[in-house]
């Protein structure tokens, strides 16, 4: 009979502490899993801080650089404007730089995905093309031999109705929409296969609306306008 409940109680004994540790694993998992919650959080708060940090800087030197191209200065004030506001492009196109290269490293990207990011990343550097080459806003970019810019089928940027940058504001809001939504952290393998597509020269401006429009589902530039 004695044997019988020792038994019994070690028994019970052995059911608790089993019942102990899960419970603390449990405990430990859910912990470790809101932490990495709050830890993507932030992450995703970071990203869209940034995108939406330099869509407002791209809007304020374009309404700068109209002011400045739509006014009377005298050449060398103009052209100190004009290089302050090239200065200020570059340095936010050096963060939308970080920025594809963190969605890049800390998302599973899609082939689309990857497409919008490589798209919004040329057509970001309109805005210091046009600058560097003394031109109002819209789409350009041919090389010279000595790194200089020229004019290739130049559409400047007046309103909604033109269909560059009518293509520049859906691709701003796809990317926008991207980064709002919380994905999984890709493979090391993925996000060097995603680099290589967004920074693929294939995007360069003009080919950005081509490739943004296909991958937004909008009709092709050759094809009638429904917007």
């Amino acid at each position: 009979m004695t044997d019988t409940l020792l038994m019994t109680f070690l028994c019970y004994l052995l059911l608790g502490v089993i019942m102990i540790a899960f419970a603390g694993f449990l405990l430990s998992h859910d912990s470790d899993r809101r932490e990495r919650l709050k830890k993507r959080r932030a992450a995703d708060l970071a990203a869209a801080e940034m995108f939406y940090g330099v869509q407002g800087e791209f809007h304020a030197v374009w309404q700068e650089w109209k002011a400045v191209r739509g006014q009377a200065f005298d050449a060398a004030d103009r052209e100190q404007r004009r290089w302050a506001l090239f200065g200020r492009s570059s340095a936010a196109a050096a963060r939308v730089e970080a920025l594809v290269a963190r969605l890049a490293t800390e998302r599973h990207l899609t082939a689309r995905d990857r497409t919008l990011l490589g798209c919004y990343r040329q057509a970001y550097r309109t805005l210091g093309s046009c600058l560097e080459a003394d031109l109002p806003l819209g789409v350009t970019l041919r090389r010279r031999p000595d790194g200089g810019v020229l004019p290739a089928d130049h559409e400047i940027w007046t309103d909604s109705a033109t269909r560059s940058y009518a293509t520049f504001i859906e691709l701003a809001t796809a990317v926008g929409a991207l980064i709002a939504h919380s994905g999984v952290v890709p493979s090391e393998a993925h996000a060097r296969a995603s680099m290589r597509v967004i920074a693929d020269s294939g995007f360069e401006s003009p080919a950005w609306v081509t490739h943004a429009r296909g991958a937004l589902g909008l009709p092709s530039p050759s094809e009638p306008t429904q917007e």
